[in-house]
């Protein structure tokens, strides 16, 4: 079986035994954490787990020289996204460490450690700026919105524009300026005066 990392950028690497290389140790971890919300009580509430990214360790022996190392290097020292391809099977990772040693028993290659953590990839939202309609044009009335298009300019205030009936014009008068006011001459307000509320 062979195991690869493919990089987006860096290409891919891939470990045949005997040849280039193999994958001895996998190892997937996966954590999680959960709010502690203290309550008067003395306890405490948990309302919400936050799951936290996923890492890979991968360990192994490369042989036939310096191509899978250097390999290997460029990935981690491009940022690439990687996805990894073993008895595991991983995307969107990235090296948050690489290790080789290497000793006399292998000569023309090196024992290695990785650690690739994954990442959430994104799109940025955005919101076109040619879909709102200048406000010059909501001022002249040139709004297809019926409540916009009574707009007017008016300096540094907006006035809208509506008929009133002569009917309403004169209710409103008389609200006023009539013998006939329902409303109280005077007004309670609230108060505390320290003992209770009146």
């Amino acid at each position: 079986m062979a195991y690869t990392l493919t990089g987006r950028k860096g290409g891919t690497v891939r470990f045949v035994p005997f040849q280039t290389g193999v994958v001895e140790k996998e190892s997937e971890s996966y954590s999680s954490s959960v709010t502690s919300n203290p309550i008067e009580a003395g306890s405490e509430i948990n309302d919400h787990v936050n799951n936290a990214a996923g890492t890979l360790n991968i360990s192994g022996t490369i042989v036939g020289g310096d191509g899978a190392v250097n390999a290997l290097k460029a990935m981690r020292e491009s940022r690439d996204l990687i996805t990894y391809i073993g008895v595991t099977r991983m995307a969107n990772l990235v090296f948050t460490s690489l290790k080789f040693d290497r000793t006399s028993k292998n000569k023309k290659g090196a024992s290695f450690s990785a650690t690739l953590k994954q990442v959430k990839v994104t799109a940025s939202g955005y919101v076109s700026m040619n879909a709102v309609e200048p406000m010059i044009s909501q001022d002249e009335g040139k709004n297809s919105d019926a409540q916009l298009s009574r707009t007017a300019n008016a300096g540094l205030t907006v006035v809208a524009l509506q008929s009133v009936g002569s009917a309403g014009v004169e209710n409103y008068r008389e609200a006023y300026t009539g013998s006939y006011n329902s409303a109280p001459l005077t007004r309670i307000t609230g108060g505390y005066n320290g003992l209770a509320a009146y």
